[in-house]
């Protein structure tokens, strides 16, 4: 990517009215930083579960915290693997799963978005469905105040090890 072209063109395309905001996705945080230098970025959509927390790690989700920008996540449920494929990893998270569904009255789905919505980033989880009751299950997660307890067990189920 040349980052001076790219600009070039975001900015083309909102002087003519064209898009209001721009965001990149799956976007390493040197490549957002690259970028945004050159055209203020809004968000940073990448693939955030249970499943795959590297956005918890690499810097990516920190740096959506210090530059006040809300990321998006996309396959948010993992593509249904913590409940399709039987692994160590999805057999310990769907256990603890099964335990914080009773405590929060809510289904696996929710606690699993609701995991997401309470880091501290504001991660905005985006939903391949158009099936009118998955949307309607999903914004229940909206009103589960996951304690921070509950998410870091979430987390430790996941990684099979304490979270230090």
């Amino acid at each position: 990517m040349n980052p001076y072209e790219v600009a070039e063109a975001f900015h083309k395309l909102k002087s003519e009215g064209k898009v209001l905001h721009f965001g990149v996705s799956n976007f390493t945080p040197s490549q957002f930083e690259l970028l945004n230098d050159h055209y203020p970025l809004v968000t940073n959509q990448v693939e955030t579960s249970i499943l795959q927390r590297s956005p918890f790690l690499d810097g990516t989700l920190d740096q959506c915290l210090r530059k006040g920008i809300r990321p998006m996540a996309w396959s948010p449920l993992g593509g249904g693997k913590v409940f399709d494929e039987l692994t160590d990893e999805t057999h310990r998270i769907r256990k603890l799963l099964q335990e914080l569904t009773q405590k929060y009255e809510a289904t696996q789905n929710q606690i699993l978005i609701a995991w997401l919505l309470r880091h501290p980033s504001g991660i905005h989880p985006v939903l391949g469905t158009t099936r009118p009751e998955r949307l309607q299950e999903a914004i229940k997660a909206t009103s589960i105040n996951i304690s921070r307890e509950d998410w870091f067990a979430l987390l430790e189920a996941a990684e099979g090890e304490e979270v230090p």
